[in-house]
């Protein structure tokens, strides 16, 4: 499989996860999550994608601090509902590197490692997304704004003349260049991670 060579740039997240160390999935536990593991969750890379990753990167180090985040054993609440724009996506995103999921998630073994009813949408929270450790109930909450990363001048007009099916090869591979040239920005210059990723609170409940 062929993908942007800046994917591979994004610095990985590392997870430990009883439940796979427990039925022996995985060695020890430790998963290690790539930005190209986001991608295939969602079928595409894009700012709502690359603003998950980031959320969920800088959300777990502000709720860990060193230690490796939990999976499984975390909360994640979302403030829009779950059929509102790109909400959903968001969701699952978030989902597959903390296991929080909604109602049809995994339900436990003998009263432990349960991962249903973590995930929900909908919530009154200042913030557009809020992790909360199950451990200690610390949490934290952030938002994102990707305008901070404008797109190339060209990609409106080039995404009109897709969406029409009027463009050329050309114009079809070159707006796919364009549309990733915004997410690998967004994801890499980390000197306006602040500017983008709002963190609200950072608290014990």
């Amino acid at each position: 499989m062929r993908y942007p060579d800046f994917f591979d740039d994004v610095e990985p997240i590392e997870t430990y996860d009883p439940l796979a160390e427990l039925l022996g999935a995985v060695e020890g536990g430790l998963i290690t999550y790539s930005y190209i593991d986001m991608v295939k969750l969602a079928g595409h890379s894009c700012p709502t994608v690359a603003g998950a990753w980031l959320m969920t990167t800088i959300g777990l180090e502000k709720l860990y601090e060193g230690e490796l985040p939990v999976r499984g054993d975390i909360k994640v609440e979302i403030k829009g509902k779950i059929d509102e724009g790109v909400e959903g996506v968001i969701g699952s995103c978030i989902g597959l590197v903390t296991g929080a999921a909604n109602e049809g998630g995994f339900k436990g073994l003998g009263g432990r490692f349960a991962r249903n009813s973590r995930l929900s949408f909908g919530a009154e929270i200042e913030g557009d997304v809020k992790f909360t450790r199950l451990d200690n109930g610390d949490s934290v909450e952030l938002s994102y704004n990707p305008s901070v990363v404008p797109g190339n001048p060209d990609q409106q007009m080039l995404m009109q003349k897709v969406l029409q099916g009027v463009a050329t090869e050309d114009e079809k591979l070159r707006f796919g260049e364009v549309w990733q040239e915004r997410v690998k920005k967004i994801l890499l210059s980390k000197e306006l991670w602040p500017q983008m990723v709002k963190v609200f609170h950072y608290r014990t409940d």
